[in-house]
């Protein structure tokens, strides 16, 4: 994996400019998408039901299965990437072993299930999100199902429009039809706050950044706003909460289907409603800085912003789209001297320029030089990547790294067999292959005719045939 840090340092605006392409999904119509921990792998539900993983690197499919009968609503990777959540229409949460596409557990609801998470520091627990009920915490192993409620005055007629662990999963956050944030204790399922934004209007969706103590919420009065949570905890409860910072389509009015953020908050994505149309703005400024364009006239259905790259995926009538940065060769960035040359020039190489030991130069100087020269670099040691890890990151090096036999470990890529021309499956002299299959008649004309011409060299000169003259 290149250095995403140099990346990150050194190149460009953070965030895409153009369409790089698309995800080929085989004849499938994908409806959601989400990237694992590290951005190296792609869950794309459809809407057949089917899963695909796809390798970002080579964005290529790695594996695909079966998974639910009626289209995926929502993915949720495990903190280690083993684990895939996945939610559908047909009332059911399946957790998946990824590397072996088999189904761990199985979990049956009353209603549609719009949302489901896994813990983000514990794959045993899911949150789940029912169509018209309220949110339940489940335990896998052992099975047990804690259901959520809501003491606040009114909560019979404003139910839970959606649901987010904080990024250290210390507490629960849900969002009503009428505006509402509401935070529970992760533990024990108590309130411990909760306040009112300046609309009455549903809170679609809750979007918790990777880092920075702040949650993103996007609502149906088409204003993204975003909160401090500590704002929230420490509110009078049914007070109305000032968001820090709010964006909006001033000039179209356009509402947003759902809305994602880079992995530092710095920027905000929201993808539209009526069009495929993506903006870009500066979460703390509220400058729109780019306006993203696909096909017109289709209709988007998720988005998702990679977890370290300046990425974004847009899912619209069942195409997965990759949006990147534009691509621009700038070669000072590698070695600050170097200049662009409108025209050939002929170079003058200065005396000793390219010596290994100057004649010319001071004696401290060559001293200083073969010093230099003869640094230890430390290749042993490792040092984890911070752009890798969120803020609060308390595991260790060894805990980043996959195992080699992916037994154990964070899963970072999904190993497939290549595709090599089987030398076994060769047809024999009856006609016949190794594997059983039987040839075509034009292969078993050439193998007759390569036969004949055997036979022949393998007999020898034959006898002169009566009448010739042999010379």
């Amino acid at each position: 994996m290149m250095n995403a840090e140099l990346l990150e340092r050194n190149f460009g605006v953070q965030f895409p400019e153009e369409l790089d392409g698309t995800l080929d999904l085989q004849n499938g119509a994908a409806n959601c998408c989400k990237f694992n921990r590290w951005g190296t792998l792609v869950a794309v539900g459809s809407t057949d039901g089917r899963i695909f993983i796809f390798d970002f690197v080579t964005k290529g499919i790695v594996k695909t299965w079966t998974a639910h009968a009626l289209p995926v609503s929502s993915l949720s990777w495990s903190r280690d990437g083993r684990k895939l959540l996945t939610a559908s229409a047909d009332t059911t949460v399946a957790i998946w072993n990824v590397i072996e596409a088999s189904c761990m557990h199985r979990l049956k609801y009353s209603a549609m299930v719009t949302s489901a998470v896994f813990n983000p520091r514990n794959d045993n627990q899911v949150l789940v999100l029912q169509l018209n009920y309220p949110p339940c915490l489940d335990e896998l192993n052992p099975r047990s199902q804690r259901v959520i409620t809501n003491d606040i005055p009114g909560a019979i007629e404003d139910g839970v429009s959606a649901i987010a662990f904080d990024r250290r999963a210390n507490y629960l956050i849900t969002g009503t039809n009428k505006g509402k944030l509401v935070v529970y204790d992760a533990k024990t399922l108590k309130m411990v706050s909760w306040g009112k934004q300046n609309s009455v209007q549903q809170i679609k969706q809750i979007v918790i950044p990777r880092r920075g103590n702040f949650i993103i919420t996007n609502s149906q009065d088409r204003i993204i706003r975003t909160f401090d949570l500590n704002d929230i905890l420490n509110c009078q409860k049914g007070a109305t909460i000032e968001p820090t910072h709010r964006v909006t389509d001033i000039v179209n009015k356009a509402s947003w289907k759902a809305v994602c953020t880079d992995s530092e908050g710095y920027y905000i994505c929201g993808a539209s409603t009526k069009a495929h149309s993506l903006y870009v703005w500066e979460r703390t400024t509220g400058t729109l800085i780019k306006i993203l364009h696909g096909t017109k006239g289709e209709c988007l259905m998720d988005v998702q912003w990679h977890p370290i790259r300046p990425v974004i995926l847009s899912v619209a009538n069942g195409i997965v789209s990759v949006w990147t940065q534009a691509h621009v060769e700038n070669w000072s960035a590698f070695a600050p001297e170097f200049t662009e040359l409108e025209e050939n020039a002929k170079y003058e190489e200065k005396e000793g320029e390219f010596d290994l030991d100057d004649e010319d130069a001071d004696v401290d100087d060559k001293g200083h030089s073969q010093d230099s020269d003869e640094e230890i670099i430390d290749i042993e040691s490792l040092k984890p990547s911070e752009i890798l890890c969120s803020s609060d990151e308390e595991d260790n090096i060894n805990s980043l790294l996959p195992d080699v036999t992916l037994k154990t470990g964070p899963l970072w890529f999904l190993p497939i067999t290549p595709e090599c021309d089987n030398t076994d499956t060769l047809p024999l002299p009856g006609g016949h292959f190794t594997d059983g299959r039987r040839a075509s008649s034009q292969i078993l004309s050439v193998l007759e005719e390569e036969s004949r011409k055997r036979a022949l060299l393998e007999c020898g000169p034959k006898a002169p045939l009566k009448g010739r003259r042999i010379k």
